[in-house]
């Protein structure tokens, strides 16, 4: 089914990095990875976070979807702090229909972990991306789909 309409959420987005011993936070625009803000070197877990409206002119019928190209290495969604999802490490876009999950008013949540590697441990399978930073490096969208026959 082709989609009618395209929403980029590329920024600004929030971000939260749990590393020892205390979180960094700042902005930061998507999509990108954490090197320029946490250093290549980081491993750990990082918090996207975006608050959006909900697309104006939606009709009974239209979907919604949620697509995310992309997280290095583990990702996990949340939308209005309802869990969507978990995207699993590899490079494959992840896409959940979110129409009826959809307010007014809307935050969605990309938690991205890169874990560490232990001794012995083999690293995660990242595609393309071995050595390079972590993060939401894929780009994050909404994609609106009319009513089959709308000729809007």
């Amino acid at each position: 089914m082709p989609r009618d309409h395209v929403i980029r959420l590329r920024g600004p987005w929030e971000y939260r990095a749990w590393a020892s011993p205390s979180a960094v936070a700042g902005r930061i625009t998507l999509p990108a990875d954490w090197g320029s803000t946490l250093g290549p070197d980081f491993r750990g877990r990082v918090a996207y976070r975006r608050r959006f409206g909900c697309p104006t002119g939606l009709e009974p019928g239209d979907r919604v979807d949620l697509v995310i190209d992309r997280v290095d290495a583990l990702g996990s969604v949340r939308l209005n702090d309802e869990p969507l999802g978990d995207i699993p490490v590899g490079g494959q876009a992840w896409r959940c229909d979110v129409t009826r999950r959809l307010g007014r008013r809307n935050e969605l949540t990309v938690e991205v972990e890169l874990p560490r590697v232990r001794d012995g441990e083999p690293p995660p399978a990242r595609p393309g991306r071995e050595g390079l930073p972590g993060g939401l490096v894929g780009e994050v969208r909404l994609e609106i789909f009319r009513v089959a026959g709308d000729t809007r």
